[in-house]
């Protein structure tokens, strides 16, 4: 399968214009420079990023970037020509590669530019809640890592996790169309999925066993990582199982920073796939100390999502407010049949819910430029959907605002006017 990054255009009604589909497969060919085939993917996350830490914040209207020029803003002072910026992705083949998209900041354009080695190994998740003959999906479901943000751009540095291995690659970024590998650190766990940085301090989450979090120190200069305390055991009540690999719908999904700076992850299902499709999933902070850095087990505030059981809350945003907006992929009904359904939470307690109308939603974005939030929907699904946030209240704008086969994760550029999914 190739993987694609579909650009799109987001305008203030929250609908979805088509700009762009990239492939792997067709950017190879084009580019005769570049080493010789596309590589297969079971492709996990997708990070836009600028390859300089000033933020681009120009706007051309009617420039086919903006949905025809529906709205006009302008930026005194913004040059003309804005800094050169990248998309980023990741192979997930046992030989993990990134690939590497430079950007047109105009037109949200992308051409496929590189692929380079993490020096490790992806990996893939267990279909099966038990012994191989109660797999729920084939061997070969495109979710291997069922996790949000498996790679991240932190200033220049690029960071991603090897799942296969055990470990996270670091990249120094040099432009928008050349990276190079700095060095490569143990996770502190096993499974590494999910990884994000905040003002230098880095924590990974891994999914095997009992599930990890381990913190880290990023050095700006040479993207080195340097561990911080020591890996913490996810509060999960019961013991996990299986775990040789975990269950897929069960495993932990996202670590995040809030905007106080702590850290959150969700917990599809506490206790593992022996828990699938009626166990309680949960949203997880760690008060993090200002001091250092780090964390502990008693330092976790817990929040249990038993309504409706198997609701698997998967991803999570924040708003320009600091609202915490939650996709959970059976929301309405519950696992295995149920349809996704978008969450807001103000100061912990639950004020908004509203469905997508698609199985299987697992990614959600919010956008502040036009108050939109955005959830991919994957094994069924095939499709995005759009809801328009005022208020800390949801309003489905499009169940189906754009479709493409089997997405995954998505990432808004930073300038906030192309939303890039993955379809695999």
């Amino acid at each position: 399968h190739y993987l694609s990054i579909m650009n799109l255009s987001l305008s203030f009604q929250c609908f979805l214009i088509v700009a762009l589909l990239a492939s792997t497969g067709d950017a190879a060919k084009r580019d005769k420079k570049k080493r010789a085939k596309s590589s297969k993917s079971n492709t996990k996350s997708s990070k836009s990023s600028k390859s300089r830490a000033k933020s681009d914040k120009a706007d051309r209207s009617g420039d086919g970037g903006d949905g025809g020029g529906e709205f006009e803003e302008t930026c005194p002072g913004i040059t003309s020509e804005p800094t050169p910026s990248a998309v980023y992705t990741m192979t997930n083949q046992p030989t993990n590669e990134i690939l590497v998209y430079s950007r047109d900041p105009y037109t949200g354009k992308l051409t496929f530019e590189d692929k380079v080695a993490t020096d490790g190994m992806g990996g893939r998740l267990s279909s099966s809640s038990g012994p191989p003959e109660n797999a729920v999906l084939p061997e070969t479901f495109l979710d291997p890592l069922a996790s949000t943000g498996s790679i991240t751009v932190a200033g220049n540095c690029l960071l991603a996790v090897n799942a296969g291995s055990n470990d996270i690659s670091t990249f120094r970024i040099v432009s928008s169309s050349e990276i190079y590998k700095t060095g490569i650190v143990d996770s502190g766990g096993e499974f590494p999925l999910s990884i994000t940085e905040k003002e230098g301090l880095v924590y990974v989450l891994n999914g095997g066993g009992q599930g990890h979090i381990h913190g880290f120190h990023l050095t700006g200069y040479n993207c080195m990582l340097t561990p911080i305390g020591e890996p913490v055991e996810l509060s999960q009540g019961d013991t996990v199982t299986p775990t040789d690999p975990n269950f897929f719908p069960a495993t932990a999904a996202q670590i995040g920073f809030t905007p106080e700076g702590n850290i959150m992850v969700t917990i599809k299902i506490n206790g593992g796939g022996q828990n699938f499709p009626s166990g309680f999933g949960s949203l997880n902070t760690y008060f993090i100390d200002p001091e250092d850095g780090t964390t502990s087990a008693d330092d976790l505030d817990q929040m249990i999502i038993s309504d409706p059981p198997g609701a698997i809350p998967f991803s999570f945003d924040f708003d320009d407010k600091g609202n915490l907006l939650v996709i959970e992929a059976f929301g309405e009904g519950g696992a295995p049949t149920g349809m996704g359904q978008a969450n807001v939470f103000v100061d912990g307690e639950l004020v908004s819910e509203v469905g997508t109308g698609q199985p299987d939603s697992c990614w959600i974005q919010h956008n502040p430029r036009n108050s939109c939030v955005y959830t991919t929907n994957n094994n069924g699904g095939d499709s995005i959907s759009s809801f328009h946030l005022e208020d800390a209240a949801l309003k489905l704008v499009e169940s189906e605002a754009a479709t493409l086969n089997t997405p995954l994760d998505m990432d808004i550029h930073p300038d906030n006017r192309f939303l890039y999914p993955l379809s695999t």
